[in-house]
This record gives structure tokens, C-alpha cells and sequence, in this order.
């Protein structure tokens, strides 16, 4: 059976999304513009098992709409008015599997991930001198994400990975925009994929990840340490069709720190659970998957939807 992992960085980052990509007035909120640089709910699909051997190709298309945007206590920042957020992504996952090498009983694998990345945001700030009006539009290449070396096991009822995504301050970005496809600061995400069948035709995946930032050096400012799980429980109904369930938690660990404001003791962190449903198709020469999900139990972020097309080819 041939590999469908949920996709992308960011989206993409979406994916892509990451994906996520938010920026808002309020001075207190979670990691820097309240987005992360992994796009939570991307690898949902087998994202414990590995391609076959060989190179495998991906491509993630992803948009996130959100019309509100969440403060410290769970309600809407009474402070922002007619929020409106929309991201596409589009990505371009490349995965080379070795067939000549192993390690500790692991079959080895490299990856490299191209987003591009599409948003606008806009929405009303209440300030000192009155309401005022902002929003942003903006589009060009993410940040790429580079996984040097994935290490995979698999026996016919388990399968499961363990690598460190590197996401590089490759995308567009500058510090006066409300909006970037890029973030401008290096983090470093260990993780751990699952894949498992514990009765006949019935999937259970996760990939849990533990994602550190470093500085933006423009803004000076270090998002908290983050962590996220994306899961999907599927059923495979016939050998090509599998229905089931899909979405991500996520938690910021610590703080924020900007020069010499720390934000850890503020409690200002993010968290956001989705879920909703998904759909795959596979055959042997290719495959596709479809889900949405949607944002509930948000806190110090945007809360949304996310719809993610994905598919996989081989040449």
C-alpha cells in the first residue's frame, strides 16, 4: 500500500502551515503574531509510515478562513472588530527513501518541503485616537522546511517515525507587514509518527512534535516552545477508500520573550484543538486526500477552518 501522509508546510504552512500565518494589534498573544511555523493538522494520514523506496512526490493545497480572534479567557478580544483571515498554500513535498542503508533496524528517508503561501488579513483596532481600520495582503514563497534524515520501522500491524523537521527563514518577510509568508526565525520541531491498525481496516495515526523557536532577529522577539498533535482515525470501507476522522491539538509550552518583556509568566499561550472529517483514495499509482477542520477550545489565536487537498505520485 502505497504512502498518503496529510501535508505540507504550511499548508502549507497548508498546510503550512502551516500554516497560520496571523498577525494582530494586540500586544498580548501567543508566539509572535499568534500563528505557528508548522501547519498544524497536516500530517494526519499514515504519518507513521514511510514512502516506498525511491523518491515519492507530494502536493498540499490548503486555505484557512477565520473570522474571529481569541483572548486569554477563550472569548473574542473585545478590542478587534470584523476580523476577516484567508491563507491559501500551495506545497511541493519531496520525500527520497534509501534502499541501500539502514540504521538501528530503520529503514532511512530525507525530505524537503517548498511552500508558497497567499493571505490577506484585515480588521478594526480600538485604540487611544479611535477605531482604526488595518489589513494587509501579501504572497510569495514560505518558509522551506528541510527533515535531513527520517528514520522509519514497520511490521504489518505498526508502523513508526522519528526525525526533526528544520523550518529555515526562507519565506518573504518584513517586520512592518500585518501579513508574511515567511516568519524570519529558525525552529527546530523532534517528532514522533504512528501509524497503527488494531483491528482489521481501521487506521489510527498521529505525529506529535515538540517545536522550538529561535529569535526573530528583526523584531527581537522568541515565540514560545509549542507542541501539537495531529491524528486521524480512518476506516477503509473498500481496499482504495478509507472515511473516517481528522484534526491536530495544540498547546504553547512556554511564554514569549521580546528584549526585556517575558510574556511566560503572563499565561498569554495558544491553544486550539480541531477536528472534522476525511476522506482518502489510493490506488497503486497514486492517491488523494480531502479533509476539513475546524477550530474549537481557541485560545490567544485566530479560530477557524481548514480545508486541505492532498496528493501523492510517483514517477
Amino acid at each position: 500500500m502505497k504512502h498518503i501522509p496529510c501535508v505540507a508546510q504550511r499548508i502549507l504552512t497548508p498546510v503550512g502551515l502551516a500554516l497560520g500565518l496571523i498577525v494582530t494589534s494586540a500586544p498580548a498573544h501567543a508566539t509572535e503574531g499568534g500563528g505557528s511555523t508548522y501547519p498544524l493538522g497536516v500530517n494526519t494520514v499514515l504519518s507513521g509510515k514511510l514512502p516506498p523506496p525511491g523518491l515519492t512526490n507530494f502536493i498540499y493545497v490548503s486555505e484557512y478562513k477565520a473570522d474571529k480572534t481569541m483572548g486569554n479567557d477563550g472569548s473574542e478580544k473585545p478590542n478587534i472588530h470584523d476580523f476577516d483571515l484567508n491563507v491559501k498554500a500551495l506545497s511541493m513535498r519531496f520525500d527520497y527513501v534509501y534502499s541501500d542503508y539502514s540504521l538501528l533496524g530503520a529503514t532511512l528517508s530525507s525530505r524537503f518541503i517548498v511552500p508558497f503561501v497567499k493571505g490577506k488579513v484585515s480588521f478594526d483596532v480600538d485604540t487611544p485616537a479611535g477605531r482604526v481600520h488595518r489589513s494587509d495582503k501579501q504572497e510569495g514563497i514560505g518558509d522551506i522546511t528541510l527533515v535531513p534524515l527520517l528514520l522509519g520501522w514497520s511490521s504489518p500491524g505498526l508502523s513508526q517515525i522519528v526525525a526533526v523537521d528544520i523550518f529555515t527563514p526562507t519565506g518573504s518577510y518584513d517586520e512592518d507587514r500585518l501579513f508574511n509568508p515567511g516568519r524570519n526565525y529558525w525552529s527546530f520541531a523532534p517528532w514522533y509518527g504512528i501509524t497503527a491498525y488494531p483491528i482489521k481496516n481501521l487506521e489510527v495515526s498521529a505525529k506529535a512534535l515538540y517545536i522550538i523557536n529561535k529569535e526573530n532577529s528583526a523584531t527581537h522577539y522568541k515565540s514560545g516552545d509549542e507542541f501539537n498533535v495531529d491524528y486521524n482515525i480512518g476506516y477503509n470501507i473498500t481496499p482504495t477508500l478509507q472515511v473516517g476522522v481528522s484534526g491536530y491539538f495544540y498547546k504553547q509550552i512556554t511564554g514569549d520573550d521580546q528584549d526585556n518583556y517575558t510574556g511566560q509568566n503572563e499565561g498569554n499561550k495558544g491553544r486550539a484543538f480541531a477536528i472534522g472529517p476525511a476522506i482518502k483514495y489510493q490506488t497503486p499509482a497514486w492517491g488523494f486526500v480531502a479533509k476539513w477542520q475546524h477550530e474549537s477550545s481557541v485560545v490567544n489565536r485566530a479560530e477557524g477552518d481548514k480545508l486541505w487537498l492532498q496528493a501523492v505520485f510517483r514517477f
